[in-house]
């Protein structure tokens, strides 16, 4: 897939049908957040709540204020080979962790619930988004079903342990590929990936009357919110800040930083550029502005060992890349960031 198009102009936002987009703005960003906690769903056995944490609660100072937080690395133990996933001719794809799924008779996958155009309920409270049109080409590969699901919600924080401890069976979750999560930390158990299923990079959201024109000399003196441990936060701790000015402000979730946003108490949001087209779509004040910044690649995350599972999952990646990719990316991510084509397999 080729690095997303420009940013989003009015054609792109009408082009979203209206009953799925979410008009938030000011005041009532805080009503919508609050609404997503209420929503009947599924959740991983002694799991902490799975919504991310909303930025009602919080105070942030006046924009132009920096806030610096601890600097936490997106990877772990140095560099290392992403490209590590098994080739789904290499080997069985009827395993054990294959025969679970198909004695148990369905799919468990773990989600998100409230990220838009990846996976979010729609007005009829269906889940819906990329993210779910591929878990169930998944369920489809495996069981010839694909409504053959039960959907999880898992709390970012938990994502590694619920595949360790079985809760959940594939995460599906726009989880980025990272030599933090495939190696392990202390607190995180080790998982391992698909090939990559949608490549992205980082871009700047900012309200339509800003001046800022990306991650360039236009953010001098201005503050820009992230999320804490995110490509993002490494670079306005390091080019942002020496090269171009900007002021960091971290915080645990990316919402935390459209509610700021919404509230100017910042003046960009620096995120992936799929979470950015989410944020883009369902925020009626807000563009993306200049080219993507760097490449990351999201991925079918399972626990560390499962290799006949991930086969399974590649082979229904490269089924998808012949048509259902591309038919699931124009209807939800094309108006947001431009033509675009899924990744060439990549496997170790």
């Amino acid at each position: 897939m080729g690095n997303p198009g420009a940013g989003s102009g009015g054609s792109a936002r009408d082009a979203v049908p209206q009953r799925d987009r979410r008009r938030v703005a000011g005041g009532r960003a805080a009503v919508w957040l609050a609404a997503v906690t209420l929503v009947t769903v599924s959740t991983v056995s002694c799991a902490a709540s799975p919504q991310a944490p909303t930025a009602g609660a919080r105070s942030g100072a006046q924009a132009g204020a920096p806030e610096q937080g601890p600097r936490q690395p997106t990877s772990a133990g140095g560099d290392c080979n992403t490209k590590v996933s098994p080739d789904p001719k290499s080997g069985s794809q009827n395993g054990a962790a294959v025969k679970k799924i198909k004695d148990r008779g369905k799919l468990i996958a773990g989600v998100a619930q409230n990220s838009n155009l990846w996976s979010h309920r729609n007005a009829k409270g269906k889940l819906v988004g990329f993210d779910i049109d591929l878990v169930k080409q998944l369920a489809d590969s495996l069981l010839g079903d694909r409504e053959a699901v039960e959907f999880l919600t898992v709390p970012v924080d938990r994502r590694q342990q619920a595949l360790e401890h079985d809760e959940v069976d594939v995460l599906v979750q726009a989880m980025p590929i990272t030599c933090r999560a495939l190696k392990g930390t202390p607190e995180e158990p080790a998982v391992d990936f698909s090939s990559p299923y949608f490549e992205t990079g980082q871009r700047v959201l900012v309200p339509d009357y800003s001046d800022i024109t990306g991650f360039n000399r236009t953010l001098k003196g201005k503050t820009v919110c992230t999320a804490y441990g995110s490509s993002g936060y490494e670079l306005l701790s390091g080019e942002g800040q020496k090269k171009y000015g900007a002021w960091m402000r971290g915080r645990p979730s990316v919402l935390d930083c459209l509610m700021l946003l919404q509230l100017s108490r910042v003046d960009a949001v620096l995120t992936d550029s799929g979470l950015a087209a989410g944020l883009a779509a369902q925020e009626d004040g807000a563009r993306l502005v200049g080219p993507q910044i760097g490449k990351d690649s999201y991925g079918v995350a399972v626990k560390h060992g499962t290799d006949d599972l991930l086969r399974v999952v590649n082979g229904t990646l490269e089924k998808a890349g012949e048509g259902a990719w591309q038919k699931s990316y124009d209807r939800w991510l094309k108006a947001w960031l431009g033509p675009a084509k899924p990744p060439a397999p990549q496997y170790g």
